[in-house]
């Protein structure tokens, strides 16, 4: 066999190889890079009861940008209208914002809390492990928190927005 027919052979079937492998999975933070929206924030209890944090008509969002930014908004679905002064803020609500970091073998999502509407966020990191990730629908866990009714899991459910 002729040297150029073999060098030819060889770098065609490299390249065919190539591009029938499949590039590199998506990482974890490419999946969750994005704009999310609230589907559900639950408590969920050890003797197996569930409560609504916000309520059935609570409202989020979840921003998580390429540089590693994020900011998050939950809003409860049944506040009254206000009356009386327009800067008072009616809860329930929570907001926060600052860096964050995704753990690839952990599924992890770390939020470093700049800012919130809760001071005792502020400078703490809030781990959340990603339970679901698939498509445009991704839910996470915190870790379980104490309550006077026992501690509670925070499980919250996001779908992309479109």
């Amino acid at each position: 066999m002729d040297r150029r027919v073999a060098l030819t052979l060889f770098a065609t079937t490299g390249l065919c190889l190539g591009l029938a492998s499949p590039t590199s999975a998506q990482t974890l933070k490419d999946q969750l890079i994005g704009t999310w929206t609230l589907v559900s924030n639950v408590e969920k209890y050890q003797d197996g009861k569930e409560r609504n944090t916000f309520g059935p008509q609570g409202k989020g969002l979840l921003i998580l940008d390429r540089t590693g930014w994020f900011s998050l908004q939950l809003i409860g679905g049944d506040r009254p209208k206000q009356t009386g002064r327009p800067d008072n803020p009616i809860g329930p609500a929570v907001t926060y914002f600052g860096t964050y970091s995704v753990g690839e073998g952990d599924k992890s999502l770390v939020f470093k809390v700049q800012g919130s509407t809760n001071p005792n966020f502020e400078g703490t990191e809030q781990k959340a492990t990603i339970s679901i990730i698939k498509g445009d629908d991704m839910t996470y866990v915190r870790a379980p928190i104490p309550s006077p009714e026992g501690p509670f899991v925070p499980t919250l459910t996001w779908k992309r927005a479109k």
